[in-house]
């Protein structure tokens, strides 16, 4: 067996092993095992095991959750009063910068546009502050230009061609 990833998450130890078969993801914390997944590839058991550490999470909701909540504050889900000056709107005026800086016919051919893109999204609160981070290193980094390439790829419908070309992420 052999350790291909390490990392930590509050106090749990994350580990990624091959056992030559198949991959194991261990999360232990003070030494106990706390969970164990297996997986065919080494990206599936870190994408489960960071979803069940999630689930773990006292201020984890889900899916349902999340609807629930929604509802909580709007009644009247996209009708309810106030819907569309504390949520809708900010997210518009997004959406329009996005489409002012790179329309999407452009991102397709992008190029050197990472921080333009990164400064919308910093505009919302679309992603939590652990995706806004790690989008941050993806937007400046060396695959910048891919990643929105393969993103408008997405959007215009091409799904095949542009998670082809995530397939590294």
């Amino acid at each position: 067996m052999k350790t291909v990833w390490t990392g930590r998450s509050g106090k749990a130890e994350l580990r990624i092993v091959d056992t030559g078969k198949f991959f194991v993801a261990l999360a232990d914390v003070n030494g106990k095992r706390q969970l164990e997944i297996e997986a065919e590839t080494a990206d599936e058991a870190r994408r489960r095991l960071h979803e069940e550490i999630g689930k773990a999470n006292p201020k984890y909701v889900g899916f349902s959750g999340a609807g629930n909540r929604f509802l909580h504050f709007f009644p009247n889900g996209f009708h309810s009063d106030g819907y569309h000056g504390e949520e809708r709107t900010y997210k518009l005026r997004a959406k329009e910068k996005l489409e002012q800086v790179l329309p999407l016919d452009r991102a397709v051919e992008a190029a050197g546009c990472g921080e333009a893109i990164l400064s919308v999204y910093g505009a919302t609160n679309l992603l939590s502050p652990f995706e806004k981070m790690r989008l941050q290193d993806v937007l400046r980094g060396p695959s910048a230009d891919m990643f929105i390439r393969a993103a408008a790829r997405f959007s215009r419908g091409d799904a095949k061609s542009a998670l082809a070309r995530w397939s590294g992420y």
